[in-house]
């Protein structure tokens, strides 16, 4: 592996993980590429954004540069109706590689704030205005962000590593250097219809990807809001089956208690019937008895009543 390709490799790294990983390269490599490999700087956080966008998707970035040497022939001619035509495009596709630079970051593992894009889109404006910043933008080797003047011209601390060619069909990330002047190959040339369709593209694709998100953080919540509902009604109907499931061992052990007490009062009737039976002809032939000896103490008192009346009277001595 040439230095090239260790740089290629170093300049996608994230930059808290260049210093360690160039270092290690340079130990490994050859005497005449570890010099060169050791002289490579480590990236700012928004180079190192600005070349992840570049490796993302080469399509878009010859897009831009088709845009850039666009706007600067336009500034040329002084061209009116066409700056204000192109101007409108600009401003929309450095939103729409604001916005997947944010997206791509974030997926990379390392999110980057308003300053940093801020940054991004300066180097995107400087390198629509000027054909050197075009160029060393499309490297995906940039160390440091540009500053673009005011109006169209030359970037401020345009800092990068100036590679040697890539050839395109060598399967290289890179776009190649290209002549002076020139900022894509013959016949690349976007035009101002596929750059807006594109930025329209990618704006509509994020807005949709936040309206995605949205809803999908909103299902979420509802979700969890069900589940909670869902737990404390679970939780509730355990605590009624456990009410349940007690008064009924309570009500099944009351009925084997009753159960119980009928039984022995079944059999204390059935006893007690017994007895009145046996109870009843005793008791029958008591009363006749008694029955009989009332009515013969009823006649012998009727008996002394007459033979007292029948005493005279002078001889009658009452007792």
């Amino acid at each position: 592996m040439g230095w090239e390709e260790v740089a290629d490799q170093l300049y996608a790294l994230p930059p808290e993980q260049f210093t360690a990983a160039r270092d290690k390269a340079a130990k490994a490599a050859p005497r005449g590429d570890a010099a060169k490999i050791r002289g490579l700087r480590r990236p700012t956080l928004a180079a190192w954004a600005v070349n992840l966008l570049v490796r993302s998707d080469r399509d878009q970035i010859t897009a831009l540069l088709g845009l850039g040497e666009q706007l600067r022939r336009a500034h040329q001619d002084l061209d009116g109706s066409q700056l204000r035509e192109l101007s409108g495009q600009q401003r929309k596709l450095v939103t729409a590689l604001s916005q997947q630079t944010q997206r791509l970051a974030t997926e990379a593992g390392r999110p980057v704030g308003e300053s940093v894009l801020r940054e991004v889109e300066a180097t995107v404006q400087a390198a629509l205005a000027d054909a050197d910043a075009a160029e060393e933008l499309a490297t995906g080797r940039m160390t440091k962000a540009l500053t673009p003047r005011a109006g169209f011209g030359p970037p401020v601390s345009a800092t990068v590593h100036r590679l040697r060619p890539r050839e395109s069909g060598s399967g290289s990330r890179g776009g190649g250097r290209r002549g002076k002047g020139s900022s894509v190959a013959p016949g690349r040339t976007a035009s101002v219809t596929h750059l807006a369709e594109r930025a329209e593209e990618q704006e509509r694709a994020e807005r949709e990807r936040r309206e995605a998100l949205e809803t999908a953080r909103d299902l979420e919540a509802e979700m969890e809001r069900a589940a909670h509902a869902s737990a404390r009604k679970s939780a509730d109907s355990q605590d009624e089956l456990a009410d349940a499931e007690t008064r009924r061992r309570q009500a099944e052990e009351r009925v084997r208690e009753l159960e119980a007490e009928l039984k022995a009062a079944r059999a204390e009737l059935t006893e007690a019937r017994r007895d009145e039976r046996n109870a009843r002809v005793p008791a029958r032939r008591a009363r006749d008895e008694a029955e009989r000896d009332r009515k013969r103490a009823e006649d012998a008192s009727a008996d002394v009543d007459r033979l007292e009346a029948e005493e005279p009277r002078s001889g009658r001595t009452r007792r």
